[in-house]
């Protein structure tokens, strides 16, 4: 386990998130941004992120030797996403000699909606085609607290997950929401409410925001622990597996 440093300290974090469709990249200074910059990268991301991260970078009027911590998103979500999110956040905090911290992605999703006092809430993101990842959280006082285990499932079973929590509105956030959407509304009876569009994606500000705090407590900090969590195989390492 990493050492806890203190909160006072003046902590420049840069945050990546590759997991889905659209990328986001923060830079924060003691919690507080100072710059987000979120991106459709149509399969182009390893190309894109890291002249990314010098723009920003350049826009905060700093150097990636500013940077005191990185933070990266490990999934679940796109396999080659996240290993370009990982591997990236990686080689920049070795060569910078900075710790970095871990964030499912998952998490990121429900935090974003942590305002909201009593909240169920479940993230969902796309696996294939009927299926996805997710986790039922409850807000509380600012926070989320994960309530289940991840997991990934088709839609349907999904639903009677969701059925199994009485009596209460579940809102439910991601990039699955637009195919998965209906089916858990017809499924759900009313109780399904769906968060707006621009919440479907992974934020690195609130990435940064459990970053931050996961660093100042020392349950993060170790290059060495961050690696990409998926959940399930890929389809892929599954067919080989089969042979």
């Amino acid at each position: 386990m990493a050492a806890a440093l203190h909160e006072s300290w003046n902590m420049h974090i840069l945050s990546l998130d590759t997991t889905t469709d659209v990328s986001s990249i923060a830079v924060t200074n003691s919690g507080v941004l100072l710059a987000e910059y979120n991106f459709s990268h149509h399969m182009d991301l390893s190309r894109r992120l890291m002249p990314g991260i010098i723009h920003i970078l350049k826009d905060c009027s700093l150097e990636l030797e500013d940077l005191d911590a990185i933070g990266v998103s490990i999934g679940p979500g796109s396999f080659t996403g996240i290993r370009i999110g990982v591997v990236t956040a990686k080689t920049l905090a070795q060569t910078l000699g900075i710790p970095a911290a871990g964030v499912v992605s998952l998490d990121i999703l429900a935090h974003a909606l942590g305002y909201l006092p009593g909240a169920v809430i479940c993230p969902i993101i796309k696996v294939r085609k009927g299926e996805v990842y997710y986790a039922f959280y409850k807000a509380k006082k600012g926070t989320v607290e994960r309530i289940t285990e991840y997991g990934a499932l088709p839609v349907s079973d999904l639903a009677q997950e969701a059925e199994k929590i009485n009596g209460k509105t579940i809102i439910f956030c991601g990039d699955a929401l637009e195919t998965a959407g209906p089916e858990l509304e017809d499924a759900l009876c009313g109780r399904a409410v769906f968060a707006p569009a621009w919440l479907s994606y992974p934020q690195a500000s609130v990435l940064s925001k459990i970053a931050r705090e996961e660093l100042l407590s020392g349950r993060a900090g170790d290059i060495r622990s961050v690696a990409p969590y998926y959940i399930r195989k890929s389809a892929p390492e599954a067919r080989l597996e089969c042979k």
